[in-house]
Order: structure tokens, then sequence, then C-alpha cells
């Protein structure tokens, strides 16, 4: 049981959550800035689409957040 807590990994639409279960959290929408998220390129459409719509909205921060996220992607990649 123990081994499945330290693997437990919660999806997320762009990525996963590795917080512990044991460690509550009080945020909603901050994942991609958080320690404990990880995402590969298996979310990069959408990631792309998220930077996509974060460009169009007027949303620099996000946008460039998600830009860091994908050039991340590309790095690990290559």
């Amino acid at each position: 049981m123990a081994r499945l807590r330290r693997e437990h990994h919660r999806l997320l639409g762009n990525g996963y959550c590795t917080r512990p279960p044991e460690l509550d959290c009080a945020f909603e929408a901050i994942c991609e800035t958080c320690t404990f998220f990880q995402t590969s390129i298996a979310f990069r459409p959408t990631l792309q689409a998220q930077h996509d719509h974060a460009a169009a909205h007027d949303q620099p921060h996000r946008a460039d957040l998600f830009t860091r996220l994908l050039d991340s992607l590309d790095q690990q990649a290559s």
C-alpha cells in the first residue's frame, strides 16, 4: 500500500499531479506552476491549445507559462 501511495499520480487535463495524497491542495488553477506538476509529450496538443487560447485572449503571463512548458517538452524530446 505504501508503494502505491508513493506512485500516486492524479491525471490532469495537461499533465499529472504527483503530490502525495496525504497532502491536501487548496488550489484549483495553479497546477502548471506547482513543483508537483509533471507533463509529457502526450499532452503537447493540449498545452499548445492552452497557449494559443491565452495568446488570443491577451493573457501574456499564461502564454509565457505554456511557452516554457512547451519548450521544456521539446528539449526533453531532443
